[in-house]
């Protein structure tokens, strides 16, 4: 009884460790550290990273997301995604991205 027990256990867990190993998303090239999203202009602005809807308040309201080149970064309007704000190049990685060069 305990090897069928033990036999279970095992195949539970390669089947388990293979599906979660076998999604692979490449779309992104993840690059190292982050990359700041602030909020220079004069109105709050709801902002859609890609995982999240985020309000950036006016006058210095601030996200940070991991820096993937070719993720992109929208207007969000009550939940929804909206127009393109900018999409993520590697020289953007590690410093601070001010919405109002991209409004």
């Amino acid at each position: 009884m305990k090897n069928i027990l033990f036999s279970f256990f095992l195949i539970v867990c390669f089947v388990v460790n293979t599906g979660f190993t076998s999604v692979h998303d490449d779309s992104f090239k993840k690059i190292e550290g982050a990359l700041k999203i602030v909020n220079d202009t004069k109105q709050d602005i709801y902002v859609f990273t890609g995982q999240a809807h985020v309000m950036l308040y006016h006058g210095g309201g601030s996200t940070s997301v991991t820096c993937e080149a070719g993720r992109k970064i929208y207007r969000s309007d009550k939940g929804k995604k909206g127009s393109l704000i900018f999409t993520i190049d590697e020289t953007m990685c590690g410093k601070t991205v001010k919405l109002s060069a991209y409004l």
